[in-house]
């Protein structure tokens, strides 16, 4: 039996982020170095005037929506059913299911192609001012085009197999996932919070953590209430 008595991550990280004002006041009443104190004037008028800013260009809010769009579209359309069903040997697949899938893969396969083409071809059209595939558009943008390859598969499952009819059924598939786990959004809004004020208080470098190990952590609390607001949905 679950315990329902299990405190939500959007409570954690809002009790983080007092712990975090709690241990700024402390060190910078003992001088640690490099530490600012969260609970002043100063950073007061920081938080009101940045919050907005630090919100909306937050990675991770960006990936989310985009993930949540093209995983909900793969979710609601029954394409990941029935790959679920042949990793598990369930039962046998219909024709209409099976001929689905192919279209899928075809569209798939071409939708590749063409990245690849416009990647590695002959002509420099969102390649980098170097004409290299790293550093360009593609390069950088490979998470977005990734995401939108698979909604794209998905629309074309979906259509194959009847379960989308009209541009409302594709809508209801990009928005599944915001409606299954919604509190995931609150989750995110608080550690977004939370790691925005870590980093602004110094108290990363007081404690000798790396840029990289501070991206780490950032990760890590983003995917832990995801994974928690799923648990709890199944």
């Amino acid at each position: 039996m679950r315990n329902k008595n299990i405190i939500h991550p959007a409570t954690v990280f809002f009790l983080l982020w007092w712990l975090v004002a709690l241990l700024s006041w402390i060190g910078s009443v003992y001088a640690w170095e490099g530490v600012r104190n969260i609970i002043s004037t100063e950073a007061l008028r920081w938080f009101l005037r940045y919050t907005e800013e630090n919100l909306m260009s937050s990675p991770a809010l960006y990936l989310v929506i985009i993930f949540f769009m093209s995983f909900g579209l793969f979710v609601h359309s029954g394409m990941s059913d029935v790959f679920l069903r042949i990793f598990k040997h369930d039962r046998k697949l219909s024709g209409k299911e099976k001929k689905s899938l192919v279209a899928s893969a075809i569209v798939a396969i071409a939708y590749f192609i063409l990245y690849a083409i416009l990647a590695w071809g002959p002509w420099n059209i969102v390649r980098g001012v170097t004409g290299r595939y790293v550093d360009s558009p593609l390069h950088d943008g490979a998470f977005c085009i990734l995401s939108i390859g698979i909604g794209i598969t998905s629309m074309v499952y979906g259509y194959s197999s009847d379960r989308y009819r009209n541009d409302t059924d594709i809508v209801n598939g990009m928005s599944y996932l915001f409606s299954r786990l919604p509190s995931y959004l609150v989750s995110l809004f608080f550690v977004i919070q939370f790691m925005v004020v870590f980093s602004y208080s110094g108290l990363p470098v007081c404690m000798g953590i790396t840029d990289v190990a501070l991206d780490l952590v950032y990760w890590i609390c983003c995917i832990v209430p995801l994974l928690w607001a799923y648990y709890k949905q199944t």
